[in-house]
């Protein structure tokens, strides 16, 4: 088959401050699904410093039998879009990536089925108390803050409390930072691992993502809790092909709260190629093509460390 696999930070000649650590990241991911088509017998094209990176999606994706993308979740939408109108989309379908990009119609979506997000805040805020505040649309910890109120009524950490436009903010979860992978067929949703995050709060309470440990090996009690959890998230979003999950495993309440799902490639795919019993690109394929294997079939050997 031929497969197009398109990564904006690798196909777009744009350009900002971020570009450095996201091109790194990009680069990874998409070297890995590259190199496993590729190992399965595929023919992969990819866009290359593009001047217009739909128009490359757009051309290239008519050329091929399948495709791919991973972008920022507010071009992920309208280029999804565009490889389901030109040939066999490999990821999430548009309808659930609009879904996921609305972090706000996401938190409550899972909260109706029963699953444990932390709580939107549009009171008042406490001072002494620590909440969090993120774009309704946006990407990854990106522009995810941390902020608390102090005594006089002042952000802590050189903020004002308030809800501006386009944000929304949540209650502070205590604990330890996980994820997990998870591919996604018609029939069968398929947990593939449970990660470890490095999560980074700079001094002006921004969170940022530094890196992870693919597995990460945590009690039976909780890997249970986290696959569980995830086949149901990805059932009540709709979600098919790969789906990153992030939770924070509260010590206090013993339990995960999900904070964030991408219905796209994740920087932990870079681990988990190097780690799975299964080709992470057989595994996409088979999920629109053919079958998943059951998860008893999914083995992992040794421990993939990255940090960014």
């Amino acid at each position: 088959m031929k497969i197009m696999v398109a990564e904006y930070s690798v196909g777009s000649r744009e350009i900002d401050e971020r570009s450095v650590s996201l091109q790194r990241e990009g680069r990874a991911m998409l070297n890995t699904l590259k190199r496993s088509f590729e190992r399965l017998g595929n023919e992969v094209v990819s866009p290359v410093r593009a001047r217009d990176f739909e128009a490359a999606v757009d051309k290239l994706s008519k050329d091929s039998d399948a495709g791919i993308v991973i972008a920022p979740d507010e071009m992920l939408l309208p280029l999804t879009e565009i490889v389901e109108s030109n040939t066999v989309n490999l990821g999430c379908s548009s309808d659930c990536v609009r879904t996921c990009a609305d972090k706000l119609r996401t938190t409550e979506i899972l909260a109706e089925a029963g699953i444990p997000v932390p709580a939107i805040v549009t009171d008042a805020w406490i001072p002494g108390r620590r909440y969090v505040t993120k774009p309704r649309y946006g990407c990854a910890s990106e522009d995810v803050f941390v902020r608390e109120i102090d005594g006089d009524g002042n952000g802590a950490l050189g903020y004002e409390p308030g809800h501006g436009d386009g944000f929304i903010t949540t209650e502070y979860i205590e604990g330890e930072d996980i994820s997990s992978s998870v591919v996604a067929g018609s029939s069968r949703i398929l947990p593939l691992t449970v990660n470890k995050q490095f999560i980074q709060m700079e001094h002006t309470g921004r969170l940022r993502y530094m890196g992870g440990v693919v597995p990460y090996h945590v009690d039976a009690e909780t890997e249970r809790e986290i696959r569980d959890m995830s086949k149901r998230i990805v059932a009540a979003l709709g979600c098919t092909g790969y789906v990153g999950i992030d939770f924070v495993r509260s010590e206090g309440a013993r339990r995960a709260y999900v904070v964030d799902v991408n219905p796209r490639p994740t920087t932990s795919i870079v681990g988990i190629a190097r780690v799975l019993n299964y080709e992470l690109g057989g595994l996409l394929l088979s999920a629109k093509f053919g079958s998943l294997p059951g998860e008893g079939d999914i083995k992992t050997e040794g421990c993939f460390i990255f940090h960014l």
